[in-house]
């Protein structure tokens, strides 16, 4: 049986509520992703999808995107499941999508991350973690 399938008690992420990532997607006026500027139509990919071409920034885009992989939510998605303790494996598991292009994922957030400003004459409270890699002497 398939996770999604299972009622939501047996389920056990029933209770996780992941980001669906917002489709700007209408008859008229595609936005781009990036910018918000208007977009027009610029060719078909090998599955079929319309692609679409930002007049401002000059991106190319898809409407839909078929892989989760390419879902715009799913940053917010993985720092939501890593602050929740939830493994690699368990996170690619959730959001669809392979443990590589998760890690890969994992390193654009982290590189993007500022380091915070420190003043002097505060106090600040670190707290430790330590972990063992062999058995804990007794």
């Amino acid at each position: 049986m398939n996770l999604h399938t299972l009622p939501p008690k047996k389920n056990p992420f029933a209770l996780l509520k992941l980001e669906k990532s917002r489709l700007d997607v209408s008859t008229s006026v595609i936005k781009c992703r990036y910018c918000d500027g208007k977009c027009i139509k610029n060719g078909k990919e090998k599955n079929g999808q319309q692609r679409y071409l930002c007049k401002n920034c000059k991106k190319s885009q898809q409407a839909v995107y078929q892989f989760n992989a390419y879902s715009t939510a799913l940053n917010n998605n993985i720092i939501a499941l890593t602050k929740e303790g939830v493994g690699i494996r368990g996170t690619a598991r959730l959001l669809g999508i392979s443990p590589t292009t998760l890690i890969n994922r994992i390193k654009k957030i982290a590189s993007e991350i500022k380091e915070p400003v420190l003043s002097k004459g505060k106090t600040y409270e670190v707290d430790e973690l330590r972990t063992f890699i062999k058995k804990k002497k007794t």
